[in-house]
């Protein structure tokens, strides 16, 4: 029996390494879509109803959460820009 071997190809790079600052950019972007989705269930849970002392709770905590949002926007935008 004769075997034919096939020409080995050459085996493509895998796709280059990301550098730090996408890697940076990548986190960042996890954690914005986080907290947004954690907003909107807090919007949502005040919208059903609640005790005046758990709607400061929730109100404190929403603003805590925009700053963050808003933190980790100028975050992205700075690092956006650097990759350019």
């Amino acid at each position: 029996m004769d075997v034919i071997k096939k020409p080995k190809k050459s085996k493509k790079s895998k796709a280059p390494k990301d550098s730090s600052q996408t890697l940076k950019l990548a986190a960042l972007q996890k954690k914005q879509k986080e907290v947004a989705r954690v907003l909107n269930l807090k919007n949502e849970i005040i919208m059903k109803g609640l005790s005046y002392l758990e709607y400061m709770d929730l109100r404190a905590e929403i603003e805590r959460l925009n700053g963050l949002k808003e933190h980790f926007t100028r975050r992205v935008e700075k690092l956006k820009q650097q990759a350019k």
